[in-house]
C-alpha cells in the first residue's frame, strides 16, 4: 500500500470513528461511473465524510469540488 492510499484509509477510518458516518445505498448502489455526490451542510468537512462513507475502490476515483458561496 502507497503513502497516499495508506493516509486516505486512515483519513476515512478517523472520520468515521468520530462521527460515525456510514453511507446507506437506497436504490443506487455505488459504482465506478460519473456521479455528483452532496452535502446539504456547509462545512468544509462534509466532503470528507461523503468520502470516508464511499467504497474504498471509489475513493481513489472521486474528487471533490466546491461551488462559490
Amino acid at each position: 500500500m502507497k503513502l497516499p492510499e495508506a493516509a486516505g484509509l486512515m483519513l476515512a477510518t478517523i472520520a468515521r470513528l468520530i462521527t460515525g458516518a456510514q453511507g446507506h445505498w437506497y436504490g443506487s448502489p455505488p459504482k465506478a461511473e460519473q456521479r455528483i455526490y452532496f452535502a446539504n451542510h456547509q462545512s468544509h468537512f462534509d466532503w470528507v465524510l461523503i468520502w470516508a462513507a464511499l467504497p474504498r475502490d471509489l475513493r481513489t476515483l472521486t474528487r471533490p469540488i466546491a461551488a462559490r458561496d
